[in-house]
């Protein structure tokens, strides 16, 4: 098996049998069938996802493996979860409702037969509405596949856009047991996966088919607690055997990228805003060298707002 495309699931059921049949239908048109299998994780949904997706399952060309959670085990268990179910030789983390192309299937699917040493595939990404209508541009401009060899260049440049987890490829082996040996333990795991493989192999950016990531932003079950998260995402960077000098590279470079992650506390007025400040530079997982620059990096972040305004 070539690829397993894994969802982690919660009570979504009609976007989820929508995906299912948008992948079938993009799987199918691609002669992957025989590629490609699906892991479904239901984590013990309220509603009818585990049913309705028995019932997909059973007539579907589809190669569908479902599991259900007898309790809520949170969302970062459940991504582990699937994670430990894949055994193709790539996985790929897909939103239950976030959709992919066949375009972007059948371009990633080229690279993986065509290049043994790739490692890490990240997309493009394109917000739509519930009635999958493009509400802004695309994360980044749409243009050619790039490709950039296995180093500490190639986490610098694209570890971070694995915070979307929708439509990344990542090539499966050891990720499961490097994340447990190195103690990794937040909700943006993929980040650290990101940066293995680029560590390990080649990093592909697919930039022309972007991934359409369904908005508002649904409901989570998750915030962005005090700090925008950066702790967690940091958290990443701090147990990726890279050197400090990239450490603090990757944090700077990942803070004035998201500086809405702490610019978002500003309509909450100046007190919220500094106390996030404070709470971001002072992170338990931010290293010195970002806690002594971050003044610095705020006059960046101000300068640049007042460039885009």
């Amino acid at each position: 098996m070539k690829l397993n495309i894994v969802i982690p699931t919660y009570n979504r059921a009609d976007f989820l049998i929508r995906n299912l049949e948008i992948l079938e239908e993009i799987i199918v048109r691609g002669k992957f069938t025989d590629e490609i299998s699906i892991i479904v994780s239901e984590n013990c949904s309220p509603d009818d996802t585990f049913k309705l997706v028995t019932a997909y399952k059973g007539h579907s060309q589809l190669q569908i493996e479902l599991f259900r959670q007898t309790e809520n085990i949170g969302l970062k268990a459940n991504v582990l979860f699937v994670l430990g179910k894949a055994k193709a030789e790539y996985v790929m983390f897909l939103g239950d409702d976030d959709y992919i192309s066949y375009e972007y299937l059948a371009a990633c699917m080229l690279i993986l037969r065509n290049d043994p040493e790739t490692s890490y595939i990240v997309p493009n990404y394109v917000p739509v509405s519930i009635e999958d209508k493009i509400v802004s541009d695309s994360r980044e401009p749409v243009g050619p596949v790039k490709m950039m060899a296995a180093g500490q260049k190639a986490i610098l440049k694209y570890a971070w856009k694995a915070h979307q987890m929708s439509g990344l490829i990542f090539k499966t082996q050891g990720l499961f047991d490097e994340y447990n040996k190195y103690k990794v333990d937040n909700l943006y795991p993929y980040v650290f996966f990101a940066g293995m493989c680029a560590l390990r192999g080649t990093t592909y950016q697919v930039s022309e088919f972007p991934v359409r990531v369904v908005q508002p932003i649904k409901k989570k079950d998750w915030g962005y607690g005090k700090d925008g998260l950066i702790n967690d995402l940091f958290d990443n960077y701090r147990k990726l055997p890279i050197s400090s000098g990239l450490r603090f590279k990757s944090e700077a470079s990942l803070m004035f990228t998201q500086y809405w992650r702490l610019t978002m506390y500003s309509v909450h007025g100046q007190k919220a805003f500094w106390k996030a400040a404070w709470n971001i530079a002072f992170a338990k997982n931010a290293s010195i060298w970002f806690t002594l620059f971050f003044p610095f990096m705020l006059v960046l972040i101000k300068l640049r707002r007042k460039f885009e305004a």
